[in-house]
């Protein structure tokens, strides 16, 4: 009797061991089988834009003899950045809302981006300067040149209630149309930097600080990103919408 119950405890504790290194086994597996999943980075809020809309004090004599002003480029881009025209309102409507709130950074990134992302280089005709309306750019489904993109990306954040301005800039690669916008003291570099991480290259936001101290923020195409690289220029006109003013830089 003593070794029949013998015979059993030794097969109880030989089953016992083998179930238990099958368990480690499987443990060993599983944990070989675990994947290290990265932590991607989130994307902080972005910040409400607090600016105050630019001020130019126009003197009729001095106004007159500008060649901005003589030459019809103000009045033609006014006239392009049809900004209340319900075509225009409404797609940059759709568009900043990804981005919902009051205004912000957020929303002028989402319309670059549309803009930026869509984009289809086609030249005016031959000898024709033509600045296209941002109503009819957009039902052309966004095809023009520079100019064309500045008035669209302009008209879109005038229409969200923003303030841009267009700027025409001359250097060694010939001319140039871009955008900024007004972003007053805004801090952005946080924001961009992270929303842009795959093509940010820590240079630093770039702007251009107007008298009263606001900063406009470059949303020129060759930029990549909000806040990019500057066209190299030496020197050009700034148009202001919404004020129907211009000066030279």
């Amino acid at each position: 009797m003593n070794k029949i119950l013998l015979f059993f405890t030794l097969c109880s504790l030989l089953v016992s061991c083998s179930t238990n290194s099958n368990n480690d086994n499987n443990n060993d597996d599983n944990n070989n089988n675990e994947t290290v999943t990265e932590i991607e980075e989130q994307i902080p809020p972005p910040p409400t834009i607090d600016f105050a809309v630019s001020r130019h004090e126009k003197k009729f004599l001095k106004e007159l003899f500008k060649d901005c002003n003589s030459s019809g480029d103000k009045r033609q881009l006014v006239e392009a950045c049809n900004y209340s025209n319900s075509t225009v309102r409404n797609n940059a409507v759709s568009i900043a809302g990804q981005s919902p709130g009051s205004y912000n950074l957020g929303q002028i990134c989402d319309i670059f981006d549309h803009c930026y992302n869509s984009w289809k280089y086609v030249n005016d005709p031959e000898g024709n300067e033509i600045y296209e309306y941002a109503s009819n750019t957009i039902s052309n489904g966004l095809n023009g040149d520079c100019d064309d993109f500045a008035v669209l990306v302009c008209s879109m954040v005038l229409s969200i209630g923003g303030e841009a301005r267009i700027n025409f800039a001359y250097g060694q690669n010939g001319g140039h149309a871009f955008t900024e916008v007004n972003i007053g003291n805004t801090e952005v570099e946080e924001y961009i930097s992270a929303r842009y991480k795959s093509v940010y290259d820590n240079s630093g936001i770039w702007t251009r600080t107007d008298k009263d101290g606001n900063k406009w923020l470059n949303l020129d195409w060759f930029a990549n990103h909000p806040g990019g690289k500057y066209f190299d220029y030496t020197h050009g006109t700034t148009f202001y919408i919404i004020q129907e003013y211009c000066n030279d830089f």
